[in-house]
């Protein structure tokens, strides 16, 4: 290879890591501005961990309370119950058993 081969390779390379270095940033500055609004739609309130694949997890969505089993690629909706402001978690979790 010539100097004039090797220096078009590493210009090459240069280039395509400045772009590479380019979209990154541009594509973490849309993710954290795109994705890090909670417009507070859905909630979760809690979360308990059965075993090492199988959790359990209560959320809240759209005035609605559902807990929810989750068991590796599985998921099972378990109950759902509509939530007023008087209630609390505590209380509608006893109600619902």
């Amino acid at each position: 290879m010539d100097i004039a081969s090797t220096v078009r390779v590493i210009g090459s390379l240069i280039a395509v890591f400045l772009l590479l270095v380019f979209f990154l940033y541009y594509l973490r500055r849309l993710r954290l501005s795109g994705f890090s609004q909670n417009n507070g739609e859905i909630e979760i309130l809690a979360k308990a961990y059965l075993d090492a694949t199988k959790q359990v997890v209560l959320v809240r969505a759209r005035g609605n309370e559902s807990l929810i089993a989750v068991s590796g690629n599985q998921i099972e909706h378990l109950w759902t119950e509509k939530f007023t402001e008087s209630q609390g978690v505590s209380q509608g979790v006893s109600q619902a058993r």
